[in-house]
């Protein structure tokens, strides 16, 4: 979720360590309240956290199976200054599948619900459809990089990476992100550091979820602007769709292969491809955000 743009807080307000991001405490059964939140540069909750923390208590609830998909929807904009309480529902738990429906609420208020399937392991058929490009991120253009073509640009847009990110951002050029693209489509790697000191493969897809929701949305705004955030631009996530294939490492580079197939009436939407470092399906994903131009001098 995102709302007035406040390009201050790309630097100094982002947390260090995601997996301590995710810690949650049981306060009551099947209630989790969350220890820290993550404001975006909007002055809203990272969307990505809020789900990460919804697939975290849903997680408590189901230690056994593992989690195959998530469908979330954004309600309302979350505060940082407020704690989130998580209310986990148990609707089935059938002989090879699990059912979860989370609440996230704020001061008795809604601002996310989260339905999530989990399954059994099952012997079964498999393929992939192969990575699109070559996996190669140690030659991509890194934050530093990035940043100096930034401020040669000279256009008020956001910086995308600050020096405090948890995250490590890698782009393929500039296309896409300070160029239009006519194509729609975005290529980038990003991995998370903290997640090395995770040997969980149900925390690892925390963190998936966490950094699922990291410049998705800029995909479809690529055939029409710049898609950094800025003042040029309000946006606002509405859902979130999540279906996860295989284990992840976080803290390896993932790359993301997003496209925006359709946008009308003010409603975006994204669809992406995550893939590993040995070009393996990991992940796929699907949001729609409300986006459209305002006039930064308004």
């Amino acid at each position: 979720m995102s709302r007035k743009y406040d390009d201050s807080l790309y630097d100094a307000q982002w947390v260090r360590d995601i997996p301590a991001l995710l810690a949650l405490d049981e306060v009551a059964p099947d209630l989790f309240r969350n220890r820290d939140n993550q404001r975006n540069v909007y002055r809203a909750l990272f969307g990505g956290q809020i789900v990460a923390q919804a697939l975290a208590a849903a997680d408590r609830t189901a230690p056994d199976r593992t989690i195959h998909s998530l469908h979330a929807y954004f309600l309302r904009a979350g505060i940082d200054s407020e704690p989130i309480d998580y209310r986990v529902e148990r609707m089935r738990d059938g002989g090879r599948f699990s059912t979860r429906r989370v609440e996230a609420l704020q001061k008795g208020q809604l601002i996310l619900t989260m339905e999530a399937s989990y399954r059994s392991p099952v012997a079964g058929f498999s393929h992939y459809r192969a990575s699109p490009i070559a996996f190669d991120p140690e030659k991509a253009l890194d934050e530093t990089t990035f940043r100096t073509l930034r401020a040669e640009d000279g256009r008020s847009y956001g910086a995308l990476f600050g020096g405090h990110y948890p995250i490590e951002v890698r782009l393929p050029g500039k296309s896409g992100f300070l160029e239009r693209n006519g194509t729609g489509k975005r290529h980038y790697w990003l991995r998370a550091p903290g997640a090395e000191r995770c040997d969980d493969p149900m925390v690892q897809r925390q963190i998936l979820a966490f950094l699922s929701d990291f410049m998705f949305a800029g995909a479809p705004l690529s055939r029409h602007t710049v898609a950094l955030p800025g003042p040029h631009l309000f946006v606002a996530s509405l859902d979130h769709c999540l279906w996860f294939h295989r284990d992840v490492r976080c803290d390896d580079w993932l790359l993301f292969e997003t496209d925006g197939p359709n946008a009308e009436n003010g409603v975006n939407l994204a669809r992406g491809l995550i893939y590993n470092r040995a070009g393996e399906l990991v992940a796929s994903m699907v949001q729609e955000a409300l986006q459209y131009p305002v006039d930064p001098a308004g």
